[in-house]
């Protein structure tokens, strides 16, 4: 059950954060509290899946109660699962920039480090702190960078396109 905690506390801070923002008729922004919810809860339960099949081949390092990947891209790791993380991020980037439209590249860029960044840095935390039991992996701070970045360009594209979407 301690392993849950966590995800039971940021789940109360995004709904926190919601609330708030609904208060203040912040309505777009509630969709990415919404979207950060969701990365949580792929990310910061003790539930992991594995879509990869080579995982015996990934140079690993076992430090601070967690698995760590820190050699990025390697053959091995490039499987299901390197480019479900990108998918996973593809709807934060298309918030980030519905929520930002005057942003671009290098606002995306640093978007999506912080989201990759976050949710590795939550999962070497909590596999600290609580056991959590998650892969703390370059590879997904990477993937997720790579997700907020692609979401964003299809979201500018969008809304050159349809130019109610701004």
């Amino acid at each position: 059950m301690i392993r849950w905690l966590p995800f039971i506390l940021v789940s109360i801070l995004w709904v926190s954060l919601s609330l708030r923002d609904w208060q203040h008729a912040q309505r777009r922004r509630i969709w990415w509290w919404l979207g950060c919810w969701g990365l949580s809860t792929l990310t910061w339960t003790p539930v992991a899946l594995s879509f990869g099949n080579s995982v015996g081949q990934i140079q690993t390092f076992w430090w601070a109660g967690g698995i760590w990947v820190i050699w990025p891209l390697q053959p091995a790791s490039i499987d299901t699962s390197f480019w479900l993380n990108i998918l996973m991020t593809v709807p934060q980037g298309i918030i980030w920039q519905y929520n930002h439209s005057h942003h671009r590249w290098r606002q995306w860029l640093l978007a999506g480090l912080g989201v990759g960044l976050t949710l590795e840095a939550g999962q070497a935390l909590f596999n600290r702190l609580v056991n959590l039991g998650r892969w703390v992996d370059i590879n997904d701070v990477i993937t997720n960078c790579l997700g907020v970045v692609i979401g964003a360009a299809i979201m500018l594209v969008l809304q050159r396109r349809y130019q109610t979407l701004q």
